[in-house]
């Protein structure tokens, strides 16, 4: 598979990361053991605090959403992840996995 496409929508308070539910039911398929979730929140004071001391958030946001526990699997069967901004369709952040 190509990318996995993860929304991005704005709130007030924060983010919502999620996946299209079509999305979830492929990545279930794809790996069965996998948990995907509906979507997960942040928090900006929560994502600003990920960047000033680490990596990007997105990095620790696909693995909790797509619920793959096998690193080595998802990066056999996912080329990349993008982040995508559900209202304008910008490409946020992208992800390329290591085959």
């Amino acid at each position: 598979m190509e990318a996995i496409k993860i929304n991005v929508n704005k709130q007030m308070d924060g983010y919502t990361f999620s996946l299209a539910p079509s999305l979830r039911q492929l990545i279930k398929s794809l790996f069965p053991g996998s948990h995907p979730a509906n979507n997960i929140f942040v928090a900006y004071d929560t994502k600003s605090d990920f960047e000033v001391y680490g990596r990007k958030l997105e990095t620790y946001i696909f693995p909790a959403l797509l619920g793959v526990e096998d690193q080595n699997e998802l990066n056999k069967k996912i080329d990349k992840i993008l982040f995508i901004d559900s209202h304008t369709g910008k490409i946020l952040h992208k992800h390329e996995l290591l085959a």
